[in-house]
């Protein structure tokens, strides 16, 4: 024997053969929203648990109207079919189940709305926070330079230190020259360090300030990553796995949104970020770009100059398909990282030189340049 499992927005229903209703599991009336977006997200709600438990006693075969996979539901008995008996029935007769035409377009409505503050949502934090990253790094940028010159008053051998986290790290938690060289006696040769202090204890102490607060900053920028890190991989894994959770993130903030990267061709994927670029081309006829961020992929940067047009090619076509699986088919491709980076060793095993055509282009680009240097030094003497 078999039966028929459908839902609606009141929750599922299950038919036998002679589309007579058998079982039912409604959702609770204040959740019914929450339990359509588990469903279109692909989730098994408890209710449909409830319902295939129940007649699964009494049926061999249950036919059932799912997004999901027949796997997904661990039961031999299950089996999925797109429009079903039963569910064709009940969209036919809304009128014996107690639903109406108004009552279904205002659930859906509410629906529509919920998916967009969710996904919207996702999407500003997301791009807040990558924003903030760069603005940060900007910040610090600067104000290591200034902390760099004002703490070399004081003690300029400390310009040994390459490392700004090490530098900075180093003068927010010791406060004086005895003390940072006590913490990293191995970068300060002791014959050529001058211990004796000289300098005014409020000098020092506003320094030693200064240094936290720069400290503080670079410990928010790694908070900040390690949420970054966490959102793609929740709203965006696909992605993330390509590509990195940074670089996923600035793709989503340069595209306005997920799904609006979902909705771009490869080609502009390619060349997002070199819009500038792209204008001064349609302009002047210089040669288009062939990559803009994506080029911050160590595969695509690491490629020789005459294959990384190919592989921005092929890196924007895979985060095109990655993005759609995040938005569209929630479905995880474990393997996508190694299949690119396999396709990237092919490319460079199969153009080891440049052709003739990329040795002209690189010709023609240098003399370019060298006209427009020599066009510049013509302008200045006038």
């Amino acid at each position: 024997m078999e039966c028929y499992i459908t839902y609606c927005v009141k929750g599922f229903l299950a038919f036998n053969s002679e589309n007579e209703v058998i079982a039912k599991k409604l959702f609770p009336n204040e959740e019914i929203i929450q339990r359509l977006a588990e469903i279109n997200d692909k989730k098994i709600v408890k209710e449909e648990l409830d319902i295939i438990e129940e007649v699964s006693k009494d049926f061999d075969e249950i036919i059932i109207e799912s997004n999901k996979r027949q796997s997904d539901y661990n039961n031999e008995k299950v089996t999925i079919e797109n429009p079903n008996q039963g569910g064709e029935y009940l969209r036919e007769n809304y009128d014996k189940f107690d639903l109406n035409a108004e009552d279904i377009t205002e659930i859906y409505r509410n629906l529509a709305i919920h998916d967009i503050k969710a996904s919207a949502s996702e999407d500003k934090h997301l791009i807040q926070a990558i924003n903030s990253i760069d603005e940060i790094d900007e910040s610090v940028s600067k104000l290591i330079e200034r902390i760099r010159e004002w703490y070399a008053l004081y003690f300029p051998e400390m310009d040994v230190i390459k490392n700004n986290e090490t530098y900075i790290k180093l003068i927010s938690q010791n406060k004086t020259k005895k003390d940072i060289v006590e913490a990293k006696p191995d970068a300060f040769p002791s014959e050529i360090i001058d211990i004796d202090e000289d300098i005014d204890p409020k000098d020092l102490e506003i320094m030693n300030s200064y240094a936290k607060s720069i400290y503080e900053l670079q410990k928010s920028r790694k908070n900040i990553e390690e949420y970054i890190d966490a959102k793609m991989e929740s709203i965006a894994p696909n992605l993330r796995l390509l590509v990195g959770p940074t670089l996923g993130a600035k793709l989503i903030s340069h595209a306005g949104g997920l799904k609006r990267l979902a909705m771009y061709p490869s080609s502009t994927v390619q060349i997002m970020g070199a819009e500038k670029a792209l204008f001064r081309h349609l302009k002047s006829g210089d040669r288009p770009p062939k990559y803009g961020l994506i080029y911050q992929h160590p595969q695509v940067r690491g490629a020789k100059w005459w294959n990384r047009g190919k592989v921005a090619r092929m890196l924007a076509g895979m985060i095109s398909l990655a993005v759609r699986r995040d938005v569209f088919t929630k479905t995880f491709d474990e393997n996508a990282s190694d299949e690119f980076k396999s396709k990237v060793e092919e490319i460079e095993k199969n153009n080891p030189f440049p052709t003739k055509t990329t040795k002209k282009r690189k010709e023609e680009k240098s003399k370019s340049k060298k006209s427009k240097r020599k066009g510049k030094k013509r302008n200045k003497r006038r």
